[in-house]
């Protein structure tokens, strides 16, 4: 197979471009990816390719049976106020796609999602739930099961249509949301858009998993900081707990998330193996010991890939890059065999024909976005779909380069490094750029605002801090409850070995963050004016317990929160800038868009009076119809602008030269 393969791809990865020395400008960088997504039928016989046409998205078809003269068509676009988020083939012919808004209700932003079929050949297009009695919600597109058994059926999860006695008294539901966020499975027929009821909601239940087979099998839940399972198995009469934990508590748990496609009485789960998330393979009725499936033994395991009719694939994992386990041999050969012709990439398996002969590729870097590929292991040819930036010249760029620091009490902090290419023997100023979450963690990947700063002559270093996900229980325990604590310190701690190691100097270093990251990018400033010369916080969080008292919008509520930061009223108050705007000494640019529903755009408000009631200089950008992630075109634009025009004042960098010019 390896031979074979090698030919084939190696005459399809011919024709690589010269890079020329200009860095991108800051349009390319705020543009949508000219491919999205892609999905291939059952059958193999349709692709369908998520594209961008002047700035919105357009969805087209190729009929892979229809020669060489062939051209795709389009078949659905992008309405107003949506983003196309998704499509996948329910049946041969009949393509489903995902739709995500953000919408407001006396006077609180939420997401909404609707779902949208049409056939391969543009026709029959139908928007599907919407406006239903029987079904409705805030969230339209969540399948659960696409091949349940019968003809052109789905099954959906959805809140339960509101009942005439809830009509007419009036009830008060955000948004339509019906049942308040515990949804019901229904059937849908993807041509006609006919539901039936196939499991009531079921409180605490917030997600339904179902067996290959469309038995609804399992249920998870979460109420008064509780997360409860719950199974119906064959024989059993009714639905009967199999666990129940604390949230954010260290009790030795698995959770279920899929049923085994050989024994619907087994199911993949995520449990620990030493400390570290691994996959399971747990009985339901608790008769054998839990099996195994993998595990890694210095980081979690992300969440196991399945086939289409639920076989265990793999499991992806990160140590500084990113790699895939395969349980199949034959699979993981081929992947082997891609990635050797496509070096420095990394190559997942999006999904495959039901014969599992035609495989969709996904493959990026941390220099270039996604590529999307075709790999027909009959003929061992793969095919190139496109690529997310297929005209972008990399040639300022820089590779994330996995490292270590030690932090003050010796724990060796992984991180990430990127220094532009710039002449031997230069320091170029440092950008510190913690993530968000805090619940979440970097990874080796393409990200469009690390390598805007890195072409514009910054080395910029992540650092995943105590805290974050994927390094196993006893890392993110460390710094629960303690956001400007343990995790605020790990922050600085990379800094000053970035000093200390003459990767920059002294005086050039500046703390850039988004969402949590950007809550730490204000605690830089308030207390750290002899390490960070300026601070960018983009919609991040500067108030703790306002922040708490949010989450009152969210159907998990205030308690969660609570457990997530603690009840230390002094702590929660030392550890929110807002309250402590006296002690900011250095430039300070704030970036917030009033549709963010993640991250209320109050945070921000708030803290710009705050500053201004203090006689404290600093700029506040409000854009107006940005989301959290600052997804429209224009929105990203300014938030490229703007960084751009402050670090020049603040931090001015050589615009670096690429390798050879």
């Amino acid at each position: 197979m390896g031979g074979r393969a090698g030919l084939a791809l190696a005459v399809g990865m011919a024709g690589m471009l010269a890079h020329g020395a200009s860095p991108p400008s800051i349009e390319d960088f705020a543009s949508r990816a000219r491919i999205e997504g892609a999905s291939i039928s059952p059958d193999g016989r349709y692709l369908a390719v998520i594209q961008t046409l002047d700035g919105r998205g357009l969805v087209t078809v190729d009929d892979r049976q229809g020669g060489k003269g062939r051209v795709m068509h389009p078949v659905l676009g992008e309405p107003d106020r949506f983003l196309l988020t998704w499509c996948h083939w329910a049946t041969n012919t009949r393509l489903l796609c995902g739709l995500r808004a953000i919408t407001s209700d006396r006077g609180y932003l939420f997401p909404v999602t609707r779902l949208v079929a049409v056939d391969a050949d543009g026709k029959n297009m139908l928007v599907l739930m919407q406006n239903n009695r029987e079904a409705q919600g805030q969230y339209q597109d969540a399948i659960i099961n696409w091949h349940p058994g019968k003809p052109d059926t789905v099954l959906i999860e959805a809140d339960e249509g509101l009942s005439d006695n809830e009509m007419v008294g009036d009830v008060h539901v955000y948004g339509n949301v019906g049942t308040h966020g515990a949804p019901a499975v229904f059937e849908l027929n993807v041509v006609t858009g006919r539901l039936s009821m196939r499991e009531h909601a079921r409180e605490p239940i917030r997600h339904w998993v179902t067996d290959k087979r469309g038995k609804v099998r399992l249920g998870a839940g979460y109420s008064e900081g509780t997360v409860t399972f719950w199974a119906h198995l064959d024989g059993d009469s009714s639905w009967r707990r199999m666990a129940k934990f604390e949230v954010f508590s260290r009790e030795n748990h698995f959770t279920p998330i899929a049923i085994s496609a050989e024994d619907p009485d087994m199911a993949y789960a995520i449990g620990s193996s030493e400390g570290r998330d691994a996959i399971w393979l747990i009985d339901l009725k608790d008769k054998d010991d839990p099996k195994l499936l993998f595990s890694h033994p210095l980081v979690d395991v992300s969440h196991p890939i399945l086939a289409r009719d639920t076989r265990f694939i793999g499991a992806r994992y990160d140590n500084g890059y990113p790699m895939m386990y395969y349980a199949d041999g034959d699979i993981d050969a081929m992947m082997r065999g891609f990635q050797k012709l496509n070096p420095g990439q990394f190559a997942s398996i999006v999904e495959s024909s039901l014969d599992d002969k035609l495989f969709l590729i996904r493959s990026t870097s941390d220099i270039e976005a996604s590529k999307f590929w075709l790999f027909d292991i009959e003929t061992y040819h793969v095919s190139k779909i496109g690529a997310a930036y297929p005209d972008r010249d990399t040639a300022t760029f820089a590779s994330m380069r996995p490292i270590s620091y030690a932090a003050r009490d010796g724990t060796r902090i992984p991180a990430y490094l990127s220094t532009p290419p710039t002449a031997a023997g230069t320091r170029p100023p440092l950008i510190v750029m913690p993530h968000g979450g805090p619940i979440a963690r970097d990874r080796w990947d393409y990200f469009f605002l690390r390598q805007f700063l890195v072409s514009r002559g910054y080395a910029v270093l992540q650092m995943n801090f105590r805290g974050s996900s994927g390094y196993g229980d006893d890392w993110f325990f460390a710094a629960h409850q303690d956001w400007g604590g343990l995790t605020y310190d790990d922050v600085v701690d990379g800094a000053r070995w970035a000093v200390q190691q003459g990767i920059t100097d002294r005086e050039r270093v500046c703390i850039v963050g988004w969402s949590f990251g950007g809550y730490l990018a204000l605690l830089g400033a308030q207390r750290n004016p002899e390490l960070f010369h300026c601070s960018v916080d983009i919609a991040g969080v500067s108030d703790l317990p306002m922040l708490i008292s949010e989450g009152r919008n969210w159907i998990a509520g205030t308690d969660y929160r609570k457990r997530q930061l603690g009840t230390d009223s002094e702590k929660l108050k030392r550890d929110s800038p807002r309250l402590h705007v006296a002690d900011f000494k250095v430039p300070l640019l704030m970036l917030h868009g009033k549709n963010d529903y993640q991250v209320p755009f109050e945070q921000s408000e708030t803290m710009d009076a705050a500053l201004n009631r203090a006689g404290k200089p600093h700029r506040f950008v409000v854009v107006p119809d940005a989301d959290h992630q600052f997804s429209g075109v224009k929105d990203r634009a300014t938030l490229l602008k703007e960084i751009e025009t402050f670090l020049g004042e603040h931090l001015p960098a050589a615009v670096p030269d690429a390798p050879g010019h």
